[in-house]
């Protein structure tokens, strides 16, 4: 659904920036047949030196037509094309694969004009596949691809303005003998105090003969944090991803990492990084999101060091928009843990730009026994866009109540979502006075259900929500002086 908020926004102003394949990423290869039956492939061009604009774009789209017949890829093409310094290719990619032959041929009913006649470079025409490949969300869509691969997106941009991009000296095909280049860090972001976190960097072979070793360092302003000895065999603009090994970091730290071996060319020869320390925080943690409109794309996970998942909502969990979720999640242990918010679209929960909508936010939060706030581990406000984000946190403490406590360990909600009825299983070590309330997120009771006295055991109790309305509702459950609150999401 959010396609059409996006292709509305692109009619609105076609020249917004929206989440797409960011800047400097490698472009994927696609190889295609051009209307007049000529095969393109995109790496062919690249390696031959080429330069290479992408124009994604749609019949039907307005400010698609008004830049394509604005004569700037004519004037490009006609002066860096085959015909003029043979540096250029450009490429019109028709991307909705619902448009016919007769709209773009100017004809059909979702057109907006004749976009064959008079245009001078290949027509793609059913190119939905690769605009999904470079992660098209709106049209147009106008990149500008490097022969390293790295791409740039240029838009809707004057002519004077593509050409400073595919003339710089970045863009310059591989010319010289040895030149690796440092493309970005992806290592770990977050550790605890004295915890070895891993480093790594993204290494392309820019130099016209194949890469077999250099060195690269980790340092920190003027101390070298370590030093790695790469080998291989890493052809011309191919790309590995070199681990460096790990280090620990007794406070959030930026450095570089540099290649520190002679090479033909030291402008590409660095990068930048940065390890953010966790906070120190209690084993009882609170998750709380405010949903935007868009909530089946929101993800969450807690996880330890070792990578196991303790607990998580998954993309497609979450149903209601802009509603306040809550979730208490106790860690077993002290340790080295990690959050991590997802986005299944990229955009996060900026959800203002796709029009009159309210952002989402997300806080994590950790707390003792009582419930006295201790420290807070993420906070995100909703402003800015991701596809995933982390933040460490460093378990200090464990909470003696919640060690204690088994009621929550043991009890479940299944199935869930559910229709019209649900189970609700659980266990306790003590006999005592049970009892189930649900709740609505506004906080009224919606069943009370009064189990009496259970002796010690496991029970499986039937809530019947027939009449009830769709939502999420928490099921609050007592029995063997122990409570606990589980979410359940009517369907």
């Amino acid at each position: 659904m959010k396609h059409i908020y996006t292709l509305i926004a692109c009619l609105l102003i076609g020249t917004a920036s929206f989440a797409q394949l960011p800047n400097g990423s490698i472009a994927p290869d696609f190889t295609a047949t051009d209307i007049d039956g000529v095969e393109h492939n995109l790496y062919d061009l690249l390696d031959e030196g080429k330069k290479v604009i992408v124009d994604f774009s749609a019949t039907w789209c307005g400010p698609c037509w008004g830049y394509h017949t604005s004569g700037v890829f004519e004037e490009l093409y006609e002066m860096y094309g085959p015909e003029g310094t043979d540096e250029l290719r450009i490429f019109y990619i028709e991307s909705d694969d619902t448009t016919t032959d007769e709209d773009l041929n100017g004809t059909g009913a979702a057109t907006q004009g004749d976009w064959v006649t008079g245009t001078s470079y290949p027509i793609i025409d059913n190119g939905a596949n690769i605009f999904a490949d470079f992660a098209g969300a709106y049209y147009p869509t106008i990149y500008t691809i490097c022969p390293n691969r790295i791409l740039t997106e240029s838009g809707q941009a004057s002519a004077e303005a593509h050409a400073s991009i595919f003339q710089a000296n970045d863009c310059a095909a591989a010319s010289l003998p040895n030149d690796p280049a440092l493309l970005g860090y992806t290592g770990g972001t977050t550790a605890c105090p004295g915890e070895p976190v891993n480093l790594s960097v993204d290494m392309m072979n820019l130099g016209v003969t194949n890469l077999q070793y250099c060195t690269i360092a980790v340092m920190d302003g003027g101390t070298e944090v370590l030093s790695y000895d790469w080998s291989g065999d890493l052809d011309t603009y191919a790309v590995a991803n070199v681990d460096l090994g790990s280090a620990s970091f007794d406070a959030s730290t930026e450095f570089t990492i540099e290649i520190t071996s002679s090479d033909d060319n030291d402008v590409n020869n660095s990068s930048s990084g940065a390890v953010e320390l966790a906070v120190e925080g209690t084993s009882l943690i609170k998750v709380e999101i405010q949903t935007d409109n868009w909530p089946g794309e929101i993800s969450w996970s807690i996880a330890d060091d070792s990578g196991n998942i303790i607990e998580a909502v998954a993309a497609g969990d979450l149903t209601v928009a802009d509603e306040v979720v809550v979730w208490w999640v106790s860690v077993p242990s002290e340790g080295c843990y990690s959050f991590n918010l997802g986005d299944s679209y990229g955009d996060g929960m900026l959800a203002e730009q796709w029009g009159d909508f309210v952002n989402g936010n997300c806080t994590v939060k950790t707390y003792n026994d009582d419930l006295t706030f201790i420290s807070s581990i993420f906070d995100y406000d909703g402003s800015y866009e991701y596809e995933s984000v982390s933040a460490g946190m460093s378990v200090t403490s464990v909470n003696v109540g919640i060690q204690e406590q088994s009621l929550n360990e043991v009890t479940r909600v299944f199935p869930n979502p559910f229709a019209e009825q649900t189970n609700l299983q659980f266990s306790t070590s003590k006999a005592g006075a049970a009892s189930i309330v649900v709740y609505n997120l506004v906080g009224e009771q919606i069943i009370n259900d009064n189990l009496g006295t259970l002796a010690a055991g496991e029970f499986n109790h039937v809530l019947d929500f027939n009449g009830v309305t769709a939502g999420v509702y928490l099921i609050h459950l007592t029995a063997g002086g122990e409570t606990t609150t589980m979410r359940a999401t009517l369907k």
